[in-house]
């Protein structure tokens, strides 16, 4: 019994011994872990400079942030947002289906880097004073605001003229901008020609009168004949047929044509005086009708669309301050001036009571087309690219990201987002001196270029020797390098089918980089991003578009 307890006694101490091993075994590896674990620091312009203590950054100076330590214990990996599978561009905050009906797949934190999601300090974002608004949609005012000049009506204008040789005997309008109303006497002209014409008629009408009773019918109606023909030679010379009449009744040839307003209006120009000879033809007034005037106003090419035949527009003019008068456009000029990259325009303003005059300079504001509402955002927030445009979207938590958009219309300070931005998303729309320095948003965007880009270029940039040496480590970080077959960057022209070596009509590619492609799941070599899975014919359609060459 004594030998029995003995044994119990030595089991029971070797359990309690192995437990104190296991215990203190644990707490020592702990602790070794703990102190591998090192707080780093990173500049919040320059995210690629990263340190294990606290100082100022070497190329811009600023003081070191610490780096958050993600929470490994319980091995999650953070959701930052949904991206479509098909296009990298177009995210959302929750899951859900694509634009084009597919599933969105989660972007990971530690994936951030891969597509171009940059970190700043919320402290550093406080002195930079970076502002943030939701993108709302909204229907962007439609109106023009152009400026014109009054024009004459050019179908109200007319010049007066005559078809004989005279001379001038009685003007009846002595002065420019004299008013005549439609049928006053404007001059009469004595002309030899038209004398002779007077007379032809005469003897053709007493021709007409002596064979009219005659027998033979072809002599009859010569008669006729010759008086037609005469009277025809008189209206052609501007007789007018009251005087055609008394010519007719009276017998007594006039030795002066007198000429008429052909409408009520303006005499513009007097180019003869009292006496004077004139020729068949020359110009001697022009009256115009400045009832309606016509206001010729400019727009640029990319506004054209907002306007149309009929639409109302408000006219103020510098001399008639608080005045608001109203047309409407009648017509479009169908060609573009190629200098200002503007068309014409024509607007019919009403001139009734006399107040506008011709050349006078007016502001116009034309009521356009209805728009649709769509995401807007202001004209600050859009960071022009050559032919790309971008905003930086804010993920939450101090993180950025560089957003492609398609711009639409503009106006009023705001564009229309056609395409890379939804309603609730989240932009910068200050401190753009970010983008434009050498910042962490810029790197942000030079990831976003294509695969073949040269740093060399950007090294020849850079301010100062530190920063020379930062970009040479990052060319050298971004340099391709050796990786397995399957993961390896594709050359000119990519062979997709010997790619895909278990011939199961898949592949797996990198939606930023499509040049990288695997026969097997996994990570892009270059940023790290998660590789897609898509059919070989899907790789090649993106290949294409990337401007790769394709094997068939």
């Amino acid at each position: 019994m004594k030998k029995k307890n003995v044994i119990i006694l030595l089991i029971l101490f070797a359990i309690v011994t192995a437990a104190g091993i296991i215990y203190f075994t644990s707490k020592d590896s702990s602790d070794i872990a703990a102190e591998q674990t090192v707080q780093q620091y990173t500049c919040g312009m320059h995210p690629q400079i990263v340190e294990d203590h606290p100082g100022n950054c070497p190329i811009c100076g600023m003081k070191l942030v610490p780096i958050k330590n993600n929470d490994k214990k319980s091995g999650e990996k953070k959701i930052l947002y949904w991206r479509a599978p098909m296009d990298p561009n177009e995210i959302y905050d929750e899951p859900g289906k694509s634009k084009m009906g597919m599933d969105l797949v989660p972007v990971y934190d530690n994936e951030a880097g891969g597509s171009g999601i940059v970190h700043i300090d919320p402290a550093v974002q406080q002195n930079m004073n970076v502002k943030i608004m939701e993108v709302k949609s909204e229907k962007l005012s439609p109106g023009i605001t152009t400026n014109g000049v009054l024009s004459l009506n050019e179908k109200r204008e007319f010049i007066v003229t005559t078809k004989v040789n005279g001379w001038v005997e009685n003007l009846f309008v002595n002065y420019t901008g004299q008013k005549v109303s439609k049928g006053q006497k404007l001059m009469e002209i004595y002309s030899p020609e038209l004398v002779s014409a007077q007379q032809e008629y005469l003897t053709a009408l007493s021709y007409n009168k002596s064979v009219e009773s005659s027998s033979n019918k072809d002599i009859s109606e010569s008669g006729n004949m010759l008086i037609e023909n005469a009277k025809r030679k008189l209206q052609l010379l501007d007789m007018s047929e009251g005087d055609i009449k008394d010519l007719e009744t009276s017998k007594n040839v006039k030795t002066n044509i007198t000429l008429y307003a052909p409408f009520t209006g303006t005499v513009l120009d007097k180019n003869i005086l009292a006496g004077q000879k004139i020729m068949a033809g020359m110009q001697l007034l022009h009256i115009a009708d400045l009832s309606t005037l016509w206001l010729t106003a400019d727009v640029y090419e990319y506004e054209l669309s907002k306007i149309k035949n009929g639409a109302e527009s408000k006219i103020k003019f510098n001399y008639l301050p608080g005045e608001i008068f109203t047309g409407k456009i009648s017509f479009i000029y169908p060609t573009i001036d190629p200098k200002s990259r503007t068309a014409k325009i024509r607007i019919d303003v009403p001139n009734s009571n006399g107040e506008l005059k011709p050349e006078m300079f007016a502001n116009v504001e034309i009521a356009g087309k209805e728009t649709i509402a769509t995401p807007v955002v202001p004209e600050n927030a859009v960071i022009r690219s050559g032919s790309k445009d971008f905003v930086i979207i804010s993920l939450g938590e101090g993180k950025f990201k560089p957003q492609r958009v398609t711009l639409g219309n503009y106006s009023n300070g705001y564009y229309q987002i056609l395409k890379g931005l939804n309603e609730g998303n989240k932009i910068v729309t200050s401190a753009q001196f970010l983008i434009d320095s050498e910042s962490n948003l810029r790197s942000a965007l030079g990831q976003m270029k294509e695969a073949d880009t040269d740093t060399t270029s950007e090294m020849n940039n850079t301010k100062n020797e530190s920063e020379k040496e930062q970009m040479k480590e990052m060319k050298k970080e971004t340099k391709p390098v050796e990786t397995k077959e399957e993961n390896i960057v594709r050359e000119n022209p990519v062979d997709v089918n010997s790619i895909d070596k278990n011939k199961d009509g898949k592949v797996y590619q990198d939606m930023m980089d499509y040049n990288v492609i695997s026969d097997k799941p996994g990570e892009c070599p270059l940023c790290g991003m998660k590789l897609a899975e898509v059919t070989i014919a899907q790789a090649k359609d993106y290949l294409i578009k990337a401007g790769f060459r394709v094997k068939k």
